[in-house]
C-alpha cells in the first residue's frame, strides 16, 4: 500500500503510484514544473546515493543498501517541498510527501 503524507498540496500527484519507474515519475514532475534540489552535500552521503547522483540523478539526498535499498529524492516547486522514497535497484516509488517551507 502506497504511504503518503501530504502537509500542503495545491498539485495532483496521483500519477505518482507504489512500484512506478522513478524515471518515469521524475520526468512527468519536471513537466508540471517541479524543479530537483541538487544535492550539494553528495560527499556526505553513502556510497550508493554517491553512484545514484554520478548516474544524473543529482536530487538524491541519500540512500540505504541493504535489503530493501532505499534511496530519497527532493523537489521543489513554489514553497513547496516533495520528497519521494525509493525501494530496490530498480528505483521503484515506495511512497512521497510534500511539505509547505516554514518561512520563518
Amino acid at each position: 500500500m502506497m504511504r503518503c503524507s501530504v502537509a500542503f498540496a495545491a498539485n495532483d500527484l496521483s500519477f505518482m503510484t507504489e512500484g512506478k519507474p522513478y524515471n518515469e515519475v521524475k520526468q512527468t514532475l519536471i513537466d508540471q514544473g517541479w524543479a530537483p534540489i541538487k544535492n550539494t552535500k553528495i560527499d556526505r552521503a553513502s556510497l550508493y546515493a554517491q553512484e545514484i547522483y554520478n548516474m544524473g540523478m543529482t536530487e538524491v539526498t541519500d540512500c540505504i543498501s541493504m535489503e530493501i535499498d532505499g534511496c530519497t529524492f527532493l523537489y521543489q516547486k513554489g514553497k513547496q517541498t516533495l520528497e519521494i522514497k525509493t525501494i530496490t535497484r530498480q528505483l521503484s516509488v515506495e511512497s512521497f510527501r510534500v511539505y509547505k517551507k516554514n518561512t520563518r
